[in-house]
């Protein structure tokens, strides 16, 4: 009825009503209520919806993270680690699926997409094995990511060893896991892969780590006065522990040497590297400054004395 008043009369600049004029607003309406433009228009609209929805998701997922942080009564890092992973993994399925939703959604605006969708249909039975086949990696991948946010083997910032490499767990993605090794390099693994294989996971439950440090000494080396020693670096230490454990045990003997296992207990990994490493360099220093004796070769043989006469000493090494 609008497209027909409008035609057959406009409004002229002196107020009369002119036969044959649209005015401008008449042939805007008209151009939008066309079916290409309509749809489009659509099409915009779901795309502006599926945005505002993906941000206020996130801000939701954001703000309860940051809540239930705030409630924590100590903050246990597992215990944050184990949120950001449901967080995050939480943030990729939501967004995945609205942009899922969205698509379905445009697609049923144009007819010959309708008709493309009732074909594949039509066609289920082979489309779905050749989809099946072709995707059989990436939905196993899929699935293994939903697994992992919610199983959690391994989380964000977990301290892992996988595949002979040590590192970090930086990201948690649905289709792979970065892990962040200590020289910075990044494993890209598919996340069906670290499923399926042993990992060492060394902050799953607590960060902290004992550190080893083997000692060779000499059999008349004092061990009372290298327990002494180690107490003393340990209770120094920035990289120890509030425990300051600090443990000497003689754990071996060879046909040379006496072997020595030091502990030390660091909060985390890197700490506790350090921590041995730290032990060793002061070892070795108070070792020489007190002249302790390092190992060393013993030689039993006839030695000559002063006189030319031949006894049965010890040669020193």
């Amino acid at each position: 009825m609008r497209g027909a008043a409008s035609s057959g009369a406009g409004v002229s600049a002196a107020g009369a009503v002119v036969p044959g004029e649209d005015t401008k607003l008449d042939k805007l309406l008209d151009w939008i209520e066309r079916p290409l433009v309509a749809k489009l228009f659509v099409t915009a609209a779901i795309l502006a919806g599926v945005f505002v929805l993906r941000k206020l998701s996130n801000a939701v997922l954001t703000r309860w993270s940051g809540s239930f942080r705030e409630r924590l009564e100590q903050k246990d890092p597992t215990v944050i680690a184990s949120v950001d992973t449901r967080v995050e993994m939480a943030r990729r399925v939501t967004s995945a699926a609205l942009y899922l939703f969205a698509l379905i959604f445009i697609f049923l605006q144009f007819e010959a997409l309708r008709n493309l969708g009732a074909g594949l249909l039509a066609s289920a039975g082979v489309a779905g094995i050749i989809i099946g086949l072709a995707a059989q990696g990436t939905v196993s991948n899929i699935i293994a990511g939903i697994s992992i946010s919610f199983a959690q083997p391994v989380r964000l910032n977990d301290a892992v060893i996988f595949a002979g490499d040590f590192g970090w767990i930086e990201e948690i993605s649905l289709m792979h896991t970065i892990i962040r090794t200590w020289d910075n390099r990044r494993i890209v693994a598919p996340n069906s892969v670290m499923v399926s294989s042993v990992i060492q996971n060394w902050s799953i439950k607590d960060t902290a780590l004992l550190g080893k440090v083997m000692l060779y000494v000499d059999y008349t080396c004092d061990v009372g006065k290298v327990r002494k020693w180690v107490e003393e670096i340990v209770a120094g230490s920035p990289y120890s522990t509030d425990e300051r454990v600090a443990v000497v045990q003689v754990v071996d003997f060879t046909e040379k040497t006496m072997v020595l296992r030091v502990l030390g207990k660091g909060p985390d990994a890197p700490s506790t590297w350090n921590l041995r490493c730290e032990i060793r360099e002061q070892l070795v220093e108070r070792f020489r400054k007190e002249g302790l004796p390092l190992p060393r070769l013993r030689l039993s043989g006839p030695v000559a004395g002063p006189g030319g006469d031949i006894g049965g000493e010890e040669l020193p090494g």
